[in-house]
């Protein structure tokens, strides 16, 4: 399975040696400074446990956390989504696995684009199919007034926000979107209409997926695909950037020759991701984007 995974990796590297390059002049404009935010790390990693958790079985899901509702992977997918719910609090986390195996890479970068009528903006195909599906399912065992909370990784990221979407247009309080590792899901014309969200990506600064798809697919009447919100990337021991905005899609893009070199599916795991964030929970430093390079493991590029 590691070696199928890595070839589509492979694949994807060479479609992606065609992006434009931000200049120079660009990237040090962009990130040259630290921008101030209040990143908090304790309450990342548990969304990023329960990101991760959205991997287990049920009987192990509810065993870690015991306030779950409903466990399912609708028919006609491999993503599996659970929710959990407070009653009490009045508070409900919806959690959304994401790339499972080889057929859920390949998902993650399928090319195809359309406008859904009912959130007017450009999604991806695959993404929008299962999140309909996933969305469909839970409904019946959300309760409306209660404060929603969402996470996902990887596909399921791309997931959790288009549920996000769909919660806010029914009338749901989406209080937080966080995801890990989250590839694209709409374009430039689609990010301009989700300033509603509160959308927070976390992504580590070797992951590959977060630059999915590539800005060489582009749809002539939508654009190219963006990211949308605000991002946490995750350096060695305490340090991160936080980018506000999606200056940081055209920064990674930009810097493209780089990752590539350095890129691994361990850096995609979410069990990279809780211990990034981790190291981060008793002190956490922020850096500017163009200084991240001595805050980087490096990694020996010979085979194994």
């Amino acid at each position: 399975m590691r070696y199928r995974l890595s070839a589509t990796i492979a694949v994807l590297m060479l479609a992606l040696t065609a992006c434009t390059t931000i200049s120079k002049q660009e990237l040090n404009l962009l990130g040259s400074s630290v921008t101030p935010a209040n990143v908090d790390f304790v309450e990342l990693g548990a969304y990023a446990e329960r990101s991760k958790t959205a991997y287990a079985d049920e009987s192990a899901i509810r065993g870690k956390y015991p306030a779950t509702v409903r466990v399912s992977s609708p028919d006609k997918t491999e993503a599996q989504y659970f929710i959990e719910r407070n009653d009490k609090a009045k508070v409900q986390y919806i959690a959304v696995r994401g790339t499972a195996n080889r057929k859920n890479v390949l998902e993650d970068v399928e090319m195809r684009i359309r406008v859904d009528l009912a959130i007017a903006i450009p999604v991806h195909v695959g993404f929008d199919d299962t999140a309909r599906l996933l969305y469909a399912d839970m409904k019946p065992y959300l309760k409306s007034g209660y404060k929603t909370y969402v996470t996902g990784h990887s596909l399921g990221g791309a997931i959790a926000v288009l549920i996000a979407i769909y919660l806010t247009e029914d009338g749901y309080d989406v209080s937080k979107v966080v995801t890990f590792g989250q590839p694209k899901f709409t374009t430039t014309a689609g990010v301009e209409k989700l300033g509603f969200l509160n959308l927070t990506r976390v992504v580590d600064e070797n992951d590959i997926v977060p630059m999915l798809p590539p800005t060489t697919i582009v749809n002539r009447a939508h654009g190219i695909y963006e990211h949308a919100g605000p991002e946490v990337i995750l350096l060695e021991g305490p340090h991160y950037v936080f980018l506000p905005t999606h200056d940081a899609d055209r920064i990674s893009q930009g810097e493209l020759g780089r990752s590539l070199g350095r890129a691994d599916l361990a850096d995609h795991h979410m069990d990279n991701y809780l211990k990034r964030i981790s190291d981060k929970t008793g002190k956490a430093v922020a850096v500017a984007y163009n200084d991240r390079e001595n805050y980087v493991a490096k990694k020996k590029l010979a085979k194994k």
